[in-house]
């Protein structure tokens, strides 16, 4: 069997969720099903080809349909894919259909967010806190703060399209959760639920540690990426700055991992605001991170799956969460395995902080229950579900 995955980004293990996710499941296909793996990416990095792939290929989408699908379709003849996976691309699922029309392969599209997530890029809140870098722009500026309310309804009109051109489309639309698919329906205007098929993330890691074995210390973690729109580290911050104010938290250091526009933006506010024991480490292999934090924080307007939280979880770190996405439950157990707070409940969060901080046996108990609780999305069986969609006839 092989599997041709597009992706916008060329594929690299510190890139984001959606890379890691491709990573962990061709890893684990190739490994327990024989599968023969390749990629296809449209932006180039200066990174090594991963090891789960065979080959790699850059491509340059054109306006022309046919002079993609001819590109696209010399590709999969050449190198026998019998499945394609579109990691996300909505506007790409037609132009692969294209390429596959006549021959037997599969087009499978994998929806990496929750339904209509991609409206919160380039909202109102991004577009006035712009700074003006000449007359010129500032004319432009001007211009798309009058114009906002047409282009906001006239790009949510053309994201409906896709949506539905993505599903009809494909052979299945893969999404992350059975919470995910009435929303896709309704926004995409599509009554038919046959092709949805519900796949979770696996887990990050192949090997589960005894949490026993694990060095546990008074660090708090966030990994992420420096989005302030989507991942809102300011109230993650002002969360810290809360909860250091109480003696329970003296001893303790938040560690933030991760790169993105606005780390100035948090250097800023750790700066000004004077927030006491952080620091921004940065692109890093997160592993050694998760291994002796003891509470993981995240504070995300929305997310697809939220594959930090599993990667904590995984790792012995209790996950605290606003409640604001539909897959959340599937992964959190308030009190079992992490903690959910209420959208928005800053004095909840910061409560909620301090009494995993000040209650070992609480913490350390949660952090066990959390190890066990993601055997449930074990590479093992993630890759299971993957092979019965790809295989089947």
């Amino acid at each position: 069997m092989n599997i041709l995955y597009h992706t916008y980004g060329k594929v690299h293990s510190t890139k984001g969720g959606t890379e890691r996710t491709t990573i962990t499941v061709a890893t684990a296909l190739t490994k327990l099903y024989g599968a023969r793996c390749f990629s296809i990416y449209e932006a180039p990095a200066d990174t090594p080809k991963e090891e789960c792939f065979i080959k790699e290929f850059q491509w340059i989408p054109q306006k022309d349909l046919e002079k993609n699908a001819q590109v696209l379709r010399s590709i999969i003849v050449a190198n026998c894919i019998d499945c394609v996976i579109v990691q996300g691309a909505f506007i790409h699922v037609p132009r692969f259909r294209a390429a596959v029309e006549g021959i037997t392969c599969k087009v499978i599209f994998a929806h990496h967010f929750e339904p209509q997530w991609e409206l919160v890029f380039g909202r109102f809140g991004k577009v006035i806190r712009y700074h003006p870098k000449s007359v010129m722009d500032f004319a432009r500026w001007t211009k798309s703060i009058i114009m906002y309310p047409l282009t906001a309804m006239r790009k949510k009109r053309q994201l409906s399209s896709v949506y539905r051109a993505a599903y009809e489309c494909a052979d299945h639309v893969v999404l992350l959760c059975r919470g995910f698919i009435k929303p896709y329906g309704e926004f995409a205007g599509v009554h038919d639920t046959s092709k949805y098929v519900v796949i979770p993330n696996g887990l990050s890691f192949g090997v589960t540690p005894c949490f026993d074995e694990l060095t546990k210390c008074k660090v708090a973690l966030i990994v992420s990426r420096l989005d302030e729109p989507s991942k809102r580290l300011s109230l993650a911050l002002r969360i810290w700055a809360c909860v250091k104010q109480d003696p329970v938290a003296k001893d303790w250091t938040l560690r933030i991992v991760g790169h993105g526009n606005d780390r100035k933006l948090y250097e800023h506010i750790i700066r000004n605001e004077h927030i006491p024991d952080v620091t921004l480490e940065g692109r890093q292999n997160p592993v050694p991170y998760y291994k002796e934090a003891s509470i993981f924080l995240m504070t995300s307007k929305s997310e697809s799956w939220g594959l930090t939280l599993t990667e904590a979880q995984q790792m012995g770190v209790v996950p605290i969460a606003f409640d604001t996405y539909a897959s959340l439950r599937e992964i959190i157990t308030d009190g079992e395995n992490g903690v959910i707070i209420n959208e928005s409940d800053v004095d909840g969060y910061v409560c909620r902080m301090k009494e995993l901080m000040s209650d070992n046996m609480l913490r350390q108990r949660m952090a066990r229950q959390a190890v066990i609780s993601t055997q449930r999305f074990s590479q093992e069986r993630i890759a299971e579900m993957w092979w019965k969609l790809i295989s089947e006839k």
